[in-house]
């Protein structure tokens, strides 16, 4: 089986790297919600976040934190920053590999949120970000990390 998260953590891929320990791996969102959207990947390949040890779901929830500290120091606009995992495929988990989002929230986009969670794959009027400003977000982001 060919799983597109494990060619991202296995450099197979290209990404956006903003963060990585020994469980876990943080890169760019290709499909954003809101600009600056990060993915937190296991580097264990299960489904569900059950199946992590508490070690792994431990360092995937402290890597998500201090990306989203990052992210609230990098952009002043961000408000608040919304967690997010998707665990399993009725809960819209799209790849079967257990993920974080960490989805800045800069106040007006309450509205959109809904509309581009449902929709962030298929409508091309979604916020897509070009390779130089993904690269630059995850250059910002990582000089912001504590």
């Amino acid at each position: 089986m060919s799983c597109v998260f494990c060619q991202i953590n296995r450099s197979e891929l290209p990404a956006y790297t903003v963060y990585r320990d020994n469980d876990c791996h943080g890169i760019m969102d290709k499909f954003p919600l809101s600009p600056g959207h990060v993915i937190v990947l296991s580097h264990s390949h299960v489904g569900s976040i059950s199946e992590l040890s508490s070690q792994e779901r431990a360092s995937l929830m402290e890597a998500g934190n201090k990306i989203g500290l990052a992210l609230k120091a990098t952009n002043k606009k961000i408000k608040d920053v919304h967690y997010l995992i998707n665990d399993g495929p009725e809960a819209n988990q799209h790849v079967p590999h257990v993920h974080l989002h960490v989805i800045p929230r800069y106040g007006w986009d309450l509205g959109l949120l809904p509309y581009r969670f449902l929709t962030r794959f298929a409508n091309p009027l979604n916020y897509v970000l070009s390779d130089k400003r993904l690269s630059a977000w995850a250059e910002e982001i990582k000089s912001h990390l504590l």
